[in-house]
């Protein structure tokens, strides 16, 4: 997912980098909040999405429906910023 992209800390702040641009067309660093870069580097390091919700959910204690729920909001905030995920369509229903 997103091999492209890296979270760095700057600032008190929570960035997500594209690291593979290059050129003119540059693409501005999205800022994430604590849960949001928890959120990118679980999905990384999973091999899916159901097993990255899973893993959330047990490690801070909340219901996997909850966690799914906040995770597709994530997505689909960067979808809308023009963030590829590996170029795969997340879809609620495929889960």
């Amino acid at each position: 997912m997103g091999k492209n992209y890296q979270v760095r800390k700057a600032a008190g702040r929570y960035w997500l980098l594209d690291m593979g641009q290059k050129g003119l067309d540059y693409k501005k660093p999205v800022p994430l909040n604590e849960t949001g870069a928890a959120i990118w580097e679980l999905l990384q390091k999973s091999d899916s999405i159901e097993r990255a919700v899973e893993e959330f959910a047990k490690g801070y204690g909340v219901e996997k429906e909850a966690v799914l729920e906040d995770v597709m909001q994530f997505l689909e905030q960067l979808r809308q910023q023009g963030i590829s995920i590996d170029g795969r369509i997340i879809d609620r229903r495929q889960q």
